[in-house]
This record gives C-alpha cells, sequence and structure tokens, in this order.
C-alpha cells in the first residue's frame, strides 16, 4: 500500500498539440528547470491568480 498524500490527483487531462507548442514547452521547461507537468500547473495557478485568460 502507497503512502496517503494530503492532496491526491485523482484526474487526468490529454490533449494533442502540434509540434511548435511542444518545442516550446521543452524550451520552456528546460530553462525553468520544471518539468512540462510542473509548468503547466504553475502556468494554471498563475492564470488562475491573475483572472486573465483570453480565448
Amino acid at each position: 500500500m502507497g503512502r496517503k498524500k494530503d492532496h491526491p490527483k485523482k484526474h487526468i487531462i490529454s490533449c494533442r498539440i502540434n509540434t511548435e507548442e511542444m518545442e516550446i514547452l521543452r524550451e520552456l521547461s528546460q530553462d525553468s528547470g520544471m518539468s512540462i507537468t510542473s509548468l503547466l500547473r504553475k502556468s494554471l495557478g498563475a492564470l488562475t491568480h491573475t483572472n486573465t485568460v483570453n480565448a
């Protein structure tokens, strides 16, 4: 049995992106020293905090 987590992650989000978008994510991830997943989570937090989502 695994360790009990305070905030378990129960949901998976999947999307398709093009090669250019993937390269941007890889570069941002490498430059920041974070994984792509961590980078996306941090970006979501920033968007939520600033409430500036432009469609």
